[in-house]
């Protein structure tokens, strides 16, 4: 999953600079330590197995064993346990700070190319520049970003991620729909995890032109039925109408709809679609939430979202 950061900068250094910033102001280093630790102490434990090759062999006698020796012991037997507890002592510390050191040498050495890892992930860019590359992205402003899951060329905000998608997907289908001659849409909402349709304090009635060049996300955000009307006119539908669609050029319900629409001798009058959002297209959650100023929950939000399903109640014109 890439992290796309649009940032006021107006050189390459600035650029530069903010994508360093930003990737160590949000380096997870409880993620690292996880995934490295293991594989970090098993190294450090085989070099500190071969610096301690001399543990069979005498301990060389230091500065404290020869004092040692020169105290009168009541016995032979309590000085060789008195110095053999202190041998054992001395050595156990002895790999407590050498294995300490290994590790620290191991980690910082594992840590730098982790963190030029992350930093390749993150592609800091201008608005200008976002523009350029990413030219079908939609409402570009400074802020944080991935890739639409079906559009390379496209930005999508990490922040209410899914949300925007379904509602996205959404206002497609009913432009799809609209264009294909839809006289009328009744939309209704499905909240599986009730299994019930939403308690709706009204239903909102729409006007659009047989284009249906308009945004409904509005509408759909106060979880009310809606129906859409629409002038009635006859189109001349594209016969690229879906090859061109984002999210249903290879919906195989729509693609029946459409087969049948452009068939004039036994066209679909009516029919009733079912709309799901359930994919989370590899979406990684946690990593997107270290990299938003706010702590949105955009796990508990996909949730809920993919819960809910609309149905479209569709009413063709002549």
């Amino acid at each position: 999953m890439k992290i796309i950061k649009i940032a006021h900068a107006n050189t390459t250094i600035e650029t530069e600079n903010e994508r360093e910033s930003f990737s160590i102001k949000n380096y997870n280093i409880h993620n690292f330590l996880l995934q490295q630790e293991a594989e970090i102490i098993e190294e450090t434990q085989k070099a500190f197995e071969k610096i301690l090759e001399y543990k069979n062999k005498p301990l060389p006698k230091t500065n404290v064993f020869d004092y040692l020796l020169s105290f009168p012991l009541p016995t032979d037997k309590i000085r060789d346990a008195g110095i053999n507890a202190i041998e054992t002592l001395f050595t156990q510390k002895e790999r407590r700070e050498e294995f300490a050191k290994l590790v620290i040498r191991k980690t910082i050495a594992t840590i730098l190319p982790n963190i030029t890892n992350q930093m390749e992930k993150v592609e800091i860019i201008s608005l200008e520049i976002a523009r350029k590359k990413y030219p079908r992205s939609r409402n570009l402003s400074i802020g944080t970003y991935t890739l639409h899951p079906r559009d390379g060329l496209r930005l999508t905000r990490l922040e209410h991620y899914h949300k925007n998608l379904a509602l996205e997907k959404d206002d497609e289908l009913i432009v799809l729909l609209g264009r294909m001659g839809a006289k009328s849409l009744k939309i209704m909402e499905i909240d599986n995890s009730q299994k019930s349709g939403t308690i709706n304090t009204g239903v909102d009635t729409v006007l659009v032109d047989a284009k249906g060049g308009v945004n409904f996300s509005s509408e759909f955000e106060k979880n009310k039925d809606l129906v859409v009307n629409f002038e009635g006119n006859y189109v001349d539908i594209d016969s690229n109408l879906l090859e061109n669609s984002l999210w249903f050029s290879d919906d195989s319900k729509l693609i029946s709809i459409f087969e049948s629409r452009r068939f004039n001798l036994n066209k679909i009058q009516e029919y009733t679609l079912r709309n799901t959002y359930t994919e989370t297209f590899d979406f990684d959650f946690n990593l997107a939430a270290r990299y938003l100023t706010n702590q949105a929950d955009l796990n508990g939000e996909y949730q809920a979202i993919s819960k809910k399903e609309r149905f479209f109640h569709i009413e063709f014109g002549k």
